[in-house]
């Protein structure tokens, strides 16, 4: 009876096998089928792709160095000073643009996008101020008229750290054609720079075949046809632009791309055949080795819950070199390593609270600091002492605040209010050699920051960015709401840094502390990021000799909800 039985399971367990390997079976031999359709289309469209990124690559490069042209004609000392003048007619103001004409020409004779090169047109509205350089195209009196007409000037933009802006456009003579439009703003002034390339960087890239640029404006050389849009014969591939809104487009024919036959559906029907024997043999097999091993491994697990024994290990099920032997060992491990846990737990609830008595203790030393720095407060307020009162205000608070440890999140307001009494100390410290421009609008006060996430910025731009360079400087404190991302800046007009030196910051500083905190840039950056996740932290902007700025971004919440 018991043999009856035991056959009728193993029959039953062969029989739910084989149709579950069946089903599992003909999808796949379609999917496989299919999978080798696209693997022949790969390789015949993997020529065309590349020929296609080559030229997407050379037109990229010559966009940004049109980016990078645009850039240097904003911040060109020349063309400042000559935009500075409020007329024409003021004198030295025809001299200034001749100048700045001339510096710019030398400079674009040089740029690798100087041969698509329409115009450039440097100018401040009102004022007269304007002068071309042309190339392709010649200028006209009105060109500054025409440019301000503009669809793209009359809703132009730049985002904070933007300094250009590209669109796919039409020249602003006639005759119309398709261009590239660059606007730039000039630095410290209401001018504008407006560069104009030729389509001709586009021709490499048209002249394949079923390629398009793709911009807000429609699609160039001409409007993709319907057909391509059958996703059964054709395959569209996208390359990216460093214009926003605007992409390269390429459709793959994949058409011809049939291999069924007669003789490959023979030779995927054998092996679907092949397969399913071999795998009842296969299952017969595993059928008698994976009952005896599960049992003991079961009988285990059941002794383990049953007695919370977890230090006991049962060799038996570690024999084999099968994933049952497998999980087995793993059952040893685990049960260890709970035994383990559980010890370290106990120690570590003992170690717990002897540091709690050990935190109760060291709590009556830091009155005898406080009641100290307060009498040398109240003595120096006697005295008529504004400095010496000051910085024993401002230290005193620092301290207490720094008891209650670095890891608390408290508002914005809070945080500023302890940059304060930090600045009180340093300002006297110092004698009035920086100034502290608080630009933060009263919106943002309420949100939630790390405590002292500011003063180590602060005070690295007081040591390391105003006090080498000499003189009196400004450190500007932003900040600003993007969604769900709160950045608070530090800004100083100090020496600046390198961008060498900017990307190995935290190398050079791994171990490097601030005075007052012991709170390092890496460590407020590590800080953050185990806090809030990878998408925050610190950034950092520089320019050697003019400003430093360090960015830190973090989740908006409110203070009152965390």
């Amino acid at each position: 009876m018991r043999r009856r039985v035991g056959r009728t399971l193993k029959a039953r367990i062969l029989v739910s096998v084989m149709l579950c390997f069946l089903v599992v079976s003909i999808p796949s031999f379609f999917i496989l089928f299919s999978h080798m359709n696209n693997l022949v289309y790969m390789e015949s469209s993997a020529a065309d792709r590349a020929r296609v990124e080559d030229i997407a690559d050379g037109v990229r490069e010559d966009l940004e160095s049109l980016i990078t042209a645009v850039a240097w004609i904003a911040d060109e000392e020349s063309v400042r000073e000559a935009l500075s003048f409020e007329d024409i007619m003021e004198p030295g103001a025809a001299m200034a643009v001749l100048r700045a004409q001339r510096d710019v020409s030398t400079y674009m004779a040089a740029s690798p996008v100087s041969e698509a090169l329409n115009k450039i047109v440097i100018f401040r509205p009102g004022t007269g101020l304007a002068f071309e350089i042309t190339s392709s195209r010649y200028g006209a009196l009105d060109d500054v008229r025409a440019i301000m007409e503009t669809d793209e000037f009359q809703g132009l933009s730049f985002p904070t750290g933007a300094v250009v802006r590209l669109f796919v456009s039409t020249t602003i003579n006639s005759p119309d054609e398709l261009a590239v439009a660059a606007y730039g703003r000039i630095r410290g002034s209401d001018g504008y720079v407006y560069a104009e390339l030729s389509s001709d960087i586009f021709s490499p890239l048209v002249s394949v075949g079923n390629v398009f640029i793709v911009s807000t404006g429609g699609a160039y050389p001409e409007a993709i046809p319907e057909r391509l849009y059958d996703a059964h014969d054709w395959t569209e591939v996208r390359y990216s632009l460093p214009i926003p809104g605007s992409y390269v487009v390429q459709f793959l024919d994949r058409s011809p791309l049939r291999i069924a036959s007669s003789y490959g559906l023979a030779v995927f029907i054998m092996i679907l055949l092949a397969s399913t024997v071999l795998f009842v043999l296969i299952s017969l097999m595993l059928s008698r080795l994976l009952t005896k091993t599960t049992r003991r491994l079961e009988k285990h697990i059941r002794h383990l819950t049953a007695t919370n024994d977890f230090g006991a290990v049962d060799k038996s099920i570690e024999k084999g070199d099968d994933e049952i032997a497998a999980i087995g060992r793993t059952v040893n491990k685990m049960s260890v390593s709970i035994s383990e846990l559980l010890k370290r737990n106990e120690a570590l609830f003992e170690d717990k609270k002897r540091m709690e008595i050990n935190m109760l203790q060291m709590q009556v030393n830091p009155h005898f600091l406080y009641n100290t720095l307060e009498s040398i407060h109240y003595l120096a307020d006697v005295q008529k002492n504004d400095g010496i009162s000051r910085m024993a205000r401002g230290l005193t608070t620092l301290l207490r605040n720094m008891a209650k440890g670095c890891s608390d999140r408290i508002s914005l307001a809070d945080e500023l209010a302890l940059l304060h009494d930090y600045d009180d100390i340093q300002q006297v410290r110092y004698m009035g050699m920086y100034e502290i421009d608080c630009r933060v609008p009263e919106a943002l006060m309420g949100y939630a920051i790390q405590k002292f996430t500011l003063q180590p910025l602060v005070e690295n731009a007081i040591f390391h960015g105003i006090e080498p360079s000499g003189r009196c400087g400004t450190i500007v404190i932003d900040a600003s709401l993007d969604g769900d991302v709160l950045s608070v800046s530090v800004t100083d007009d100090g020496v600046g840094m390198s961008e060498e030196t900017i990307r190995h910051i935290f190398d050079d500083r791994k171990h490097s502390k601030t005075d007052m905190t012991g709170v390092g840039l890496r460590n407020i950056d590590e800080r953050i990021r185990l806090i809030y996740g990878s998408g925050y932290g610190l950034s950092f902007e520089s320019e050697e000799g003019r400003y430093t700025k360090v960015t830190v971004r973090i989740r908006a919440e409110a203070a009152d909800e965390v």
